[in-house]
């Protein structure tokens, strides 16, 4: 691993004696949002079962398995699912000989990216697994995986780590960085923060900042905003706009004084009288359109984005009741 996770050591230890005798069940699920190591976790418990180092859960440009008696299986170059001939391939690496005498491993990751009949051809590999074999599956979301899978494995939860840890681990790294208001706003994610970046991330903050402020000063249109933000960058600018709403909402309701991470034209906005249930059905609906994101829909999304930023525009056009709180 690039840095040593403590977060994760309580959940090895657990079961770091049993999977190295080859005594655990014989699926796991590692369950937890996107960037709190799983994938490192996984590594762990190959390592364990294999009594060797993995260092790597990767394949070649040619599929082939890098690392002997283990197997990742992911989407395609290209593809956004797995597909049944790939679980068939697991299947027959699976019932190789293990090449060092240590049985074998296979990883799916995602395991929520199956397609239908890739979930049930893995589903009869869970009924009958074979012998002194390990499978390790991935997900950010054990609702998007069917259930008869499910039932077949042991559940392994990742929690998040708290901030301490996620700053720690952060600045192993580069302790120059500030990276505070980074996880107040995207979460205590740290190896996804740490893939994209202190400085992406602080330029997105900036950027989304300044686009915020001119939307609310009439200075761009909500349709000319939605059609600049970049496909790959909306989910991050949908966090943006919804942390910041959020924070909006607290200290009007809270009426508190502390509000520096706001963008300077939402801050003047406090002392407006805001029609709350609108207010609050806006936040909702930025937190659906990020998660339609999340999941791949494919939608119009300039269109989409124009309607959520409509309300905002023109000093919360339509969020106002007809008196000032002052």
């Amino acid at each position: 691993m690039k840095k040593h996770m403590a977060w994760l050591e309580p959940i090895y230890k657990q079961l770091e004696i049993s999977i190295q005798e080859h005594q655990t069940a014989h699926a796991f699920l590692i369950k937890g949002q996107k960037g709190v190591g799983k994938n490192n976790l996984a590594m762990q418990l190959a390592n364990g079962f294999l009594g060797e180092a993995v260092t790597k859960l990767t394949k070649n440009e040619d599929d082939e398995v890098i690392i002997p008696d283990c197997k990742l299986v992911s989407p395609d170059e290209g593809k956004e699912t797995i597909s049944i001939d790939q679980i068939r391939s697991l299947k027959s690496f699976l019932l190789l000989t293990s090449l060092k005498g240590h049985g074998k491993v296979g990883v799916i990751n995602p395991a929520d990216s199956m397609t239908y009949p890739a979930a049930n051809s893995l589903l009869k590999i869970l009924e009958e697994p074979p012998e002194d074999t390990l499978l390790i599956l991935l997900t950010d979301s054990i609702n998007k995986l069917p259930s008869t899978i499910i039932s077949r494995v042991q559940i392994i939860n990742v929690e998040n780590p708290t901030k301490d840890q996620t700053l720690k681990w952060l600045n192993n790294s580069n302790e120059t960085d500030n990276w505070s208001e980074i996880i107040n706003i995207f979460g205590c994610r740290p190896i996804l923060l740490d893939k994209l970046g202190h400085a992406y991330l602080s330029e997105r903050i900036e950027s989304v900042s300044n686009e915020l402020n001119r939307l609310l000063t009439k200075k761009i249109k909500p349709s000319q905003l939605a059609n600049s933000w970049k496909p790959e960058e909306l989910e991050i600018n949908l966090r943006l706009l919804y942390y910041w709403f959020s924070e909006f909402l607290y200290h009007y309701l809270l009426e508190t004084d502390n509000h520096e991470s706001m963008p300077e034209s939402l801050y003047e906005l406090l002392g407006m009288d805001i029609n709350l249930e609108e207010s609050f059905n806006l936040l909702n609906e930025i937190a659906s359109i990020r998660q339609l994101k999340i999941n791949g829909k494919s939608l119009n999304w300039g269109l989409h984005i124009t309607n959520l930023l409509s309300p905002i525009y023109s000093n919360m056009k339509g969020l106002q009741s007809f008196e000032s709180r002052t």
